[in-house]
């Protein structure tokens, strides 16, 4: 009796041992997959800032740019550096993680070519709006469902761009 009982806790235990991982990787696979649904949207307060081609809004978050059309100088701000939502952008934006443009912002600012942009304390929408409301060319990027209407969204960042 004991011999039969053996052989199916083993059979069990080797079932566990399969089945849990696979369980596992499918459900943060569907995690991810409901994530890369998140399309972001580039806005300001500023309704005299004109649309952004997918060229300038890259120049922009990289540093390489500081203006639009020509003469008008922007302000970026950026969302904390611990939020999902800061990693997805600039991978989606640049192909970049947060710590690739974190070493990326250093090397320009030991340069003396540019600066971060500012980081918030949060990614509450309320607080990047109230950053807006005191930098009127200023930029923020935030999950498209949660920019109000009334904004100017001047370019949207679809998953897979």
């Amino acid at each position: 009796m004991f011999k039969g009982l053996n052989k199916l806790i083993r059979h069990l235990y080797r079932s566990v041992f399969i089945a849990l991982p696979i369980l596992l990787i499918s459900m943060s696979v569907t995690a991810v997959a409901e994530d890369a649904d998140v399309e972001f949207a580039i806005f300001s307060l500023n309704n005299e800032l004109p649309q952004l081609s997918q060229n300038k809004a890259r120049m922009l978050y990289r540093g390489k740019s500081k203006r639009i059309s020509g003469s008008l100088k922007i302000v970026l701000v950026d969302l904390p550096e611990t939020s999902i939502h800061r990693e997805e952008f600039y991978k989606m934006l640049l192909g970049k993680s947060v710590s690739q443009m974190n070493g990326y912002w250093a090397g320009l600012a030991f340069s003396g070519k540019g600066s971060p942009p500012e980081e918030l304390d949060s990614d509450d929408i309320k607080q990047i709006l109230n950053w807006l409301n005191d930098n009127p060319n200023g930029i923020a990027y935030a999950p498209i469902e949660s920019v109000p209407e009334e904004v100017n969204i001047l370019i949207t960042v679809p998953q897979g761009e």
